[in-house]
């Protein structure tokens, strides 16, 4: 499971299933993010690079303000 957070990355246009599958996975292992910091660090990585540096420079100080933000880029 750690591998697959690692490697998690959104498919498509499609943010939804990687939101899920990425609270789902930082859920069964709390060690892999376990501040705020890397937790956005971790949700950011996955995202897929023409909005990554948006979401970045956004300075989100949380998950769903991130989540937010990506999915406004996507949209």
């Amino acid at each position: 499971m750690e591998e697959e957070l690692y490697n998690l990355i959104v498919k498509g246009n499609d943010l939804k299933p990687y939101v899920r599958r990425f609270q789902e996975l930082t859920v069964l292992c709390p060690n892999m993010v376990p501040n705020n910091d890397k937790h956005l660090e971790a949700f950011i990585g996955g995202l897929p690079r023409s909005i990554e540096g948006n979401v970045t420079a956004s300075k989100t100080q949380t998950l769903e303000e991130a989540i937010n933000i990506a999915q406004r880029l996507m949209d």
